[in-house]
């Protein structure tokens, strides 16, 4: 495919679409050619030749097309969002885990939960600014309910001192549930995020207790909980999209939102060929099923497609993860000190005794640099302004074909976007 960077013009072509998709991407426009108008195009993008009325629309839109996108942070100061790791034990055993090989079964101290969400919250750091926070694993959170409770409520406090809100979100197995916590959550706004594959034989074989989770996912909702399911798709359930949504608007009707997300791991795919089948596959029965959650009024998501939602410079913002151990961290899917990038991704730790957050910032500085600017290959990709040069742990785990096997599913996935949003 071409691409006229200069003028940050896209040329992206969907196999289930006739003709070629010119994106704009700052100018929030797309538009379907045919394959002969693409010559015409470029020359009218370098002033040769007359006027193609056939491409009035797009020639019109390249003046709005000016680079404008979220510049991410690159200091601590500017980290808008906590991921609280509280234990790193679970009670699932799931085949496709990856923070399985780092489990400890710990848990933080108050002292560390506390002395981190006194530094996060100060209103010093970040008075005016939207902040979030999100308790995850490690291992499953609602085993450390007794710790988190009293943490969260600190939270609460600590946040009045501030000028606006701080979202708490919460990730679960779903397989623990009681009134306290029900109570609690919705009192306090908090919503919630079950990991969980829908379908029972894939649930049962893949996670377990298929029965017990459905249940408690359908009593959070009908508590009046913000209920949203996040849904690994395996090869066990690549093929099955569409039927899970219809599984999901039966069994569980209340629940209207639902991502799906990928998986990356090397140790997953056994050659290049079965990564690339996967990545088609997903592409293909993700849009099938997004047609029919649409019907039912559930918003369907994925990495994919929150990627395509946004136009920045770095594919992850920044997280501030603070870990059971009482280590700083980059990302959340970096928790223990047996993770094999714990080097990597560990800038700060947080003094149990004294509560002093000690701050690595050349080596926090390192991990922000890693940017759509850093690869040579992104000049001339179309989901640049998307990808922003992909997820920074993928980059240790993925050799050069794994990433541009990647790179092009990121491009594939684009182009039926493009197709779905701007109906093309």
């Amino acid at each position: 495919m071409n691409i006229f960077t200069e003028n940050n013009i896209s040329l992206l072509v969907n196999p289930n679409t006739k003709g070629v998709i010119v994106y704009l991407p700052f100018a929030n426009y797309a538009e379907i050619v045919d394959s002969e108008d693409v010559f015409y195009l470029e020359s009218a993008l370098k002033n040769e030749g007359k006027d193609y009325p056939k491409l009035n629309n797009i020639l019109k839109n390249i003046t709005k097309n000016e680079p404008h996108f979220y510049k991410t942070p690159r200091t601590i100061d500017g980290m808008r969002s906590l991921m609280l790791l509280p234990n790193n034990k679970c009670n699932f055993h799931c085949s496709y885990c990856y923070s399985a090989k780092g489990r400890t079964n710990g848990e933080i101290s108050p002292n560390i939960l506390k002395a981190g969400l006194t530094y996060f919250l100060n209103p010093q750091r970040a008075k005016d600014e939207r902040l979030s926070i999100s308790v995850l694993g490690g291992g499953e959170p609602l085993l450390s309910w007794e710790l988190l409770k009293p943490a969260l409520e600190y939270a609460f406090a600590m946040n009045e001192k501030r000028t606006k809100d701080c979202p708490i979100s919460l990730v679960t197995n779903g397989s623990i549930c009681s009134d306290e916590i029900i109570s609690f959550c919705v009192d306090n706004n908090i919503s919630l995020s079950v990991s969980f594959d829908i379908l029972p034989d894939v649930q049962n074989k893949q996670r377990g207790h298929w029965e017990r989770v459905s249940a408690n996912i359908n009593r959070f909702a009908e508590a009046g909980m913000d209920v949203a399911l996040n849904t690994v798709i395996s090869n066990e359930n690549v093929t099955r999209m569409t039927e899970m949504i219809e599984h999901l608007h039966v069994h569980n009707p209340l629940v209207k939102k639902v991502s799906f997300k990928t998986l990356i791991a090397n140790n997953y795919f056994y050659d290049l060929a079965s990564r690339c089948n996967y990545y088609e596959s997903f592409i293909l029965n993700f849009f099938e099923a997004k047609k029919i959650a649409d019907d039912y009024g559930i918003w369907l998501t994925c990495s994919y497609m929150n990627t395509c939602m946004t136009l920045t410079d770095r594919y992850c913002h920044g997280n501030f993860v603070i870990t059971s151990e009482g280590d700083i961290s980059s990302c959340h899917t970096v928790g223990s000190k047996h993770d094999e990038l714990y080097d990597k991704f560990i800038f700060g730790h947080i003094d149990e005794k004294t509560g002093k957050v000690a701050i690595d910032n050349e080596k926090l500085a390192t991990i922000l640099s890693c940017d759509v600017y850093r690869n040579p290959s992104c000049e001339d990709c179309p989901a640049r302004w998307h990808c922003a040069g992909g997820c920074y742990a993928d980059h240790f785990h993925l050799n050069e074909e794994e990433h541009e096997a990647y790179c092009e599913s990121m491009r594939l996935f684009l182009a039926n976007y493009l197709t779905y949003k701007y109906k093309l």
